[in-house]
C-alpha cells in the first residue's frame, strides 16, 4: 500500500513462497549455496527452509544475513544461531527483543539483546536516520542517509539497502564502505516507483557516490 508521501505498508500472501516446497532443498540448490560468496535471506519463506540452507552456507564458510523482513514472528534460535548478519529496521527489531527502538540508545540495547541471542554483527535500517552497525565488542557504525532529490515509494529500499551491503561485502569492502554503498543505493531506489524496478545499477550507485564525494 502506497502513502501518498512516499511510505508504504506491505500486505504478504504467502501463496508459493510459503506453500511450495517439497520436504527440503535439493542437493543441487544446495551445492549452489555451498559455493556463494553470501547467503542473503529473509523471511516470506518458510523458517525450516532458512535454517536448512543456512546451514548449509554456514558449514561451507558462506556468511549469512538475514533480512527481518517477512513473516510477523519470533525468529527462531535456530536460525539466529546461524545467521552472521541480523538486518532488521527499528520496528522489526522492537518485535524480536521485546524493546523500545525510538532512541539510538534504545537501538543500540535492543542491537545487544541480539548479541545475546549469538548473532555478533546487527545492521539496523533507520530510515530518514540512515543505519547503523553493531558488531559485538565495537562502537558502532553509524552511516547517515545520501538524501533522495524526492521520495517517490519506498518500497523496497530495505531489501535494496540489504542486498546492496552484501555485494560489497563480497567484494571485500570495509564494513563502513558497505555501508555507504547500500546507501546510495536505497537513495536510488526510493525515486522510483515499484519494488524491482527501483533497484539500481551499480553504474548509477557508483555515478551517485562519486557526485556525493564532489560535493
Amino acid at each position: 500500500m502506497l502513502m501518498p508521501d512516499g511510505q508504504n505498508s506491505i500486505i504478504i500472501v504467502g501463496g508459493a513462497n510459503m506453500e511450495g516446497w517439497a520436504a527440503g532443498v535439493g542437493s543441487d540448490d544446495l551445492d549452489l549455496i555451498r559455493q556463494a560468496g553470501v547467503l542473503l535471506l529473509q523471511r516470506e519463506i518458510p523458517d525450516w527452509v532458512n535454517v536448512q540452507v543456512a546451514q548449509a552456507a554456514k558449514d561451507a564458510g558462506v556468511p549469512v544475513i538475514l533480512d527481518a523482513g517477512g513473516m510477523d514472528a519470533p525468529v527462531p534460535g535456530e536460525l539466529l544461531s546461524l545467521v552472521d548478519i541480523f538486518s532488521p529496521n527499528e520496528t522489526e527489531l522492537a518485535r524480536l527483543t521485546g524493546m523500545l527502538t525510538e532512541t539510538f540508545e534504545q537501538i543500540s540495547r535492543a542491537a545487544g539483546a541480539c548479541h545475546k541471542m549469538g548473532v555478533k554483527e546487527v545492521l539496523v535500517k533507520l530510515g530518514s536516520q540512515g543505519s547503523a552497525l553493531f558488531i559485538e565488542g565495537k562502537e558502532p557504525i553509524r552511516q547517515p542517509i545520501i538524501p533522495a532529490t524526492e521520495v517517490v515509494d519506498t518500497t523496497g529500499a530495505g531489501d535494496t539497502f540489504t542486498s546492496a551491503f552484501a555485494v560489497a561485502l563480497v567484494e571485500g569492502k570495509p564494513k563502513k564502505e558497505c555501508m555507504r554503498f547500500a546507501a546510495a543505493a536505497a537513495s536510488l531506489c526510493v525515486q522510483v516507483k515499484g519494488a524491482i524496478p527501483s533497484m539500481p545499477d551499480r553504474k548509477s550507485v557508483m555515478d551517485l557516490l562519486e557526485s556525493v564525494q564532489v560535493e
